[in-house]
């Protein structure tokens, strides 16, 4: 990474329930143990907060997040931590630790509010249209081509700085910013043009949001209420607050010490209207933003289906019934069958730890791994093994996956190989047991030295074999209740088939905790065929 991409990536994490609170600066390097025990790096006074509650880790890779086995767990997003599972947190990220809400996100550049006026009696405002004119025809023409000259893809700050350029150009002002008000009396700069001149007033933002009116303060008007103007050196300010997402408050502000400057009317409504534009102009972004990640996250959920077998299949003796519900916007389980060269077949769930695009990307490379195994007639225990040593050298802390693979003999011999994933079900006649695995390995990508062992089990004619992912048996109700396995064993215990097997779990999951799985949920229950 180059210095400069460095120093636009920096990150910080802030407390939204305490915001006069100063965010901590997250550096690559940094280890932080979040709790309330005094001793933690960060300290968070609530009781409802285990005395070492999280962990946050920063690497040049990105920022990991680990629950210490807290007593009312960590969420990211609203999605529950596994306990001593490191997942990554995207910036952006909003993370709870019980009741308590910070967020990781980028390091804005901050600056100091200070009172230009001695109350806000010295500001003026001037209510946009009362003139009864509409601007210099120049004026106009400046805003129609700075609208033009926006490119599609541009970013705020790109487009804030050309909005603010234009701003200077027509008003002869001299700084140009566009700041948005932060918890603790800061305000985060978004962009900016032209002069460094120090802080900006708190009284003419305050004066500002009413997004109707034009805050305007000027030494021309009356000094004796502007004796900080006088101190600071500025004669000229305008602040206006731009009408974007509710409930945040964004302005446009400029100043000038240049004493050649003076603001009319006809220039204070020049800067409304460019208000109006810019923010308009960052909803379209957001909202361009939004639409491209919803098309590609569509895009990659085809690709993710594409990679599983159909709902519905026979191979080497079995029939089987898939089902996937993502409980993300994209997932991180995977699933399959594949018939080998010898006539046995493998079967699979797997679960990548963390959510988005590298789980999903993590997910598509151990999909391909085992279906290409099975093709050329690998063993079992070795493919598993190589695909363990393939994502331990190719993959980051805290990328790794859950694996359990059975091998299905035509005769009803099975060997299972798992991975840190820990259960499955035998479903017949005489209800479901659940399966517990003699031997078993690390998750698949966690340690690149992990040996993989046979469980030995035999599938009678007419038996199923349920596997599944523990977005099932994990998925909490609105008290947090798990699900647990004891539920899907009385459920499965009066089903019949395997598309039985996934109606009743699927109609179970959804009765117990709503419609909206908070994990991807895969269900694969496969049946051996009797024999001719």
């Amino acid at each position: 990474m180059r210095p400069a991409e460095a120093q636009s990536s920096l990150l910080e994490l802030s407390f939204l329930d305490s915001p006069d609170r100063a965010p901590v600066r997250l550096l690559a390097g940094s280890k932080f143990v979040i709790g309330r025990a005094v001793e933690c790096q960060i300290t968070i006074n609530n009781a409802s907060v285990s005395r070492q509650h999280a962990e946050l880790v920063v690497r040049e890779t990105g920022v990991y997040l680990e629950d210490l086995g807290s007593r009312h767990g960590t969420r990211v997003n609203g999605v529950p931590l596994y306990p001593r599972r490191p997942a990554r947190v995207e910036p952006g990220s909003d993370i709870q630790l019980g009741p308590e809400r910070l967020r990781v996100d980028r390091a804005y550049a901050r600056i100091r509010t200070d009172f230009l006026g001695s109350d806000g009696d010295s500001v003026n405002t001037i209510t946009l249209g009362a003139s009864g004119r509409s601007g210099a025809e120049h004026s106009l023409r400046v805003l129609v081509d700075t609208v033009r000259e926006i490119d599609i893809r541009a970013t705020e700050e790109v487009a804030g700085k050309l909005i603010l350029d234009r701003m200077l150009e027509v008003t002869g002002l001299e700084r140009g910013l566009i700041v948005r008000l932060a918890g603790n009396g800061d305000a985060q700069v978004i962009a900016s043009s032209g002069a460094q001149l120090g802080s900006v007033s708190r009284t003419l933002l305050a004066a500002a949001e009413d997004p109707d009116q034009v805050a305007h303060l000027s030494q021309t008007d009356d000094f004796s209420h502007a004796q900080s103007v006088v101190g600071s050196g500025v004669r000229e300010a305008l602040c206006v607050r731009l009408t974007v997402k509710e409930g945040e408050f964004e302005y446009m502000y400029l100043d000038s010490r240049n004493s050649r400057s003076s603001v009319g009317v006809d220039i204070a409504e020049f800067i409304g209207a460019a208000a109006r534009i810019c923010g308009f102009v960052f909803e379209s972004i957001a909202r361009r933003r939004d639409e491209e990640t919803i098309r590609d996250i569509e895009r990659a959920r085809e690709v993710q289906a594409r990679l599983l077998p159909p709902a519905t299949g026979t191979a080497a003796g079995i029939s089987w019934s898939l089902e996937q519900r993502p409980g993300a916007l994209l997932a991180g389980d995977f699933a399959g069958v594949a018939e080998r060269p010898d006539g046995t077949c493998f079967a699979w769930v797997g679960d990548v730890v963390g959510k988005g695009a590298p789980a999903a990307m993590l997910m598509a490379t151990a999909q391909a791994w085992l279906h290409a195994a099975a093709a050329r007639g690998d063993e079992a225990s070795s493919a598993v093994k190589a695909l363990n040593g393939f994502l331990s050298g190719h993959s980051e802390d805290g990328e790794y996956a859950t694996l359990v693979l059975f091998v299905l003999h035509p005769d009803g011999r099975v060997e299972a190989f798992d991975a840190g994933h820990g259960h499955a079900f035998l479903v017949g006649a005489g209800g479901a047991q659940l399966l517990q695995f003699d031997e078993g390995g690390m998750p698949v990508g966690m340690m690149p030295d992990s040996e993989y062992n046979p469980t030995n089990l035999r599938l009678e004619p007419g038996v199923r074999l349920l596997l599944f992912t523990d977005g099932v048996n994990e998925q909490p109700n609105i008290e947090g209740e798990r699900f647990g396995t004891d539920r899907m064993a009385s459920v499965l215990s009066s089903t019949t088939s395997g598309d039985d097997d996934i109606r009743a779990l699927l109609a179970s999951l959804e009765r117990f905790g709503g419609k909206r799985f908070e994990d991807d949920v895969t269900i694969l229950s496969i049946r051996r065929e009797a024999q001719a």
